[in-house]
């Protein structure tokens, strides 16, 4: 019985060391500890990005349709947040973190940054090591494209880029630029991922439950003197008589 009792124990402490010490796939730094008073407070009567919509934001409190339909994700980088659209109307706002340097747009491998431009969702994992993830489409052709004039990737790189891109696939992560940019789980807090958008795990899992593969991403500069356009079909075809506001 002795015995018995001892070999669980030892099972016990081997099965608790080796969960310690399981690392994360992409190298991310250790995930943050994180409670509600570090959740940023969202005053809808400022702004917050260049992007308008309009008055109506009972939805912001409402179940999510699964699929959402025409969805959209555009990211704030200097204001850390995350917007999800149906069509022209906000549905959610979610509070996120990025990488070392979240401000200026990404060029290369390791340098810590989130990219900028329009992507979309080429990838859904279930099983992400920060709890559910979503695939980001970078390098986009432009991404490549900088990247073959500054000499990180070859010509037949930048061309699998292209064609993966428009054929609404996965581009090449692993060149010189990097890649595997996601939104993912793991919890907010500080500026914790090297790329990555970070969001809590409930707020990742109602986007993994709406959105789907070909869902655009748009991501704004966080450097305030560049003006990033946001598409007009992000744009409110409000009434003038109804009162807008700014994401910016």
């Amino acid at each position: 019985m002795v015995r018995m009792v001892c070999r669980a124990v030892v099972t016990f402490l081997l099965l608790a060391l080796a969960l310690s010490l399981s690392g994360c796939g992409d190298k991310e730094r250790k995930l943050p500890r994180y409670s509600l008073k570090d959740i940023p407070l969202f005053d809808l009567s400022k702004s917050y990005s260049n992007c308008r919509w309009r008055n109506n934001l009972k939805y912001l409190y409402q179940p999510l349709p699964k699929p959402l339909k025409d969805a959209k994700i555009v990211v704030n980088k200097k204001r850390h947040i995350l917007y999800l659209f149906s069509g022209d109307t906000l549905m959610r706002i979610y509070p996120i973190n990025l990488g070392p340097d979240p401000l200026n747009d990404k060029i290369k491998a390791g340098d810590g940054r989130t990219p900028e431009g329009r992507y979309f969702i080429c990838t859904k994992n279930p099983r992400s090591k920060y709890y559910k993830a979503l695939g980001i489409s970078y390098p986009s052709k432009e991404d490549a494209l900088r990247g073959l004039r500054m000499g990180f990737i070859t010509k037949k790189q930048y061309e699998a880029i292209v064609y993966a891109i428009d054929h609404g696939k996965r581009p090449p992560w692993f060149t010189k630029l990097g890649g595997a940019v996601c939104i993912h789980g793991g919890g907010i807090g500080w500026d914790w991922t090297r790329g990555c958008i970070a969001l809590r795990n409930a707020d990742v899992q109602e986007l993994f439950e709406v959105t789907n593969v070909g869902t655009p991403v748009i991501i704004l500069s966080g450097v305030s003197k560049e003006k990033e356009k946001v598409p007009a079909s992000l744009m409110s075809t409000a009434s003038s008589g109804h009162k807008q506001r700014s994401l910016d």
